[in-house]
């Protein structure tokens, strides 16, 4: 009999071994993800500094306040993309414009895009905008002539006019 309880004793000590061992996995793993999710936050946190880090720099090279030709190539990349986003906003609000009611004098409500309304027949009359506007020196919008700074890339506009 005490053979038996020696072997169980022994039985459960190898099984209590083996717990504390995956305890000790467990809490290990533990510790590891925790420093891991530190890490990822630290990288987040760096990714975020450099991205500020390079939109001041950006900014102060746009100012001309740093001259410094490394930057060049891609500065204009940006300059590029800048416009390309200009010109989709654009886009955007005018065929925001085309979807806008008016209404006729007889009270109707006509589409932009309509020539005559559909309820009187009055010929809807369409203004075309002939406006002067000013081109910018660095990305080549055309910016209102009361803009003092490119709404395309932020940069101070010179005096030239052109007609549109």
């Amino acid at each position: 009999m005490k053979n038996i309880q020696e072997k169980m004793e022994n039985r459960f000590s190898k099984v209590q071994d083996g717990i504390d061992k995956g305890r000790g996995k467990i809490e290990e793993i533990k510790e590891k993800s925790k420093i891991n999710k530190q890490i990822g936050d630290y990288q987040v946190q760096k990714s975020n500094i450099v991205l500020n880090m390079g939109m001041l720099l950006y900014e102060k090279i746009r100012k001309e306040e740093i001259q410094d030709n490394d930057f060049d190539e891609l500065s204009l990349k940006i300059i590029e993309l800048d416009k390309m986003i200009y010109e989709s906003n654009k886009k955007v609000k005018e065929i925001e414009e085309l979807q806008r009611e008016n209404i006729c004098e007889c009270g109707n409500i006509i589409n932009k895009n309509d020539k005559f309304c559909a309820s009187c027949g009055n010929k809807v009359e369409i203004e075309e905008d002939i406006k002067e506007y000013n081109i910018c020196n660095m990305c080549e919008a055309e910016i209102d002539l009361d803009c003092n700074y490119c709404e395309c890339c932020g940069t101070k506009i010179k005096e030239q006019k052109y007609e549109l």
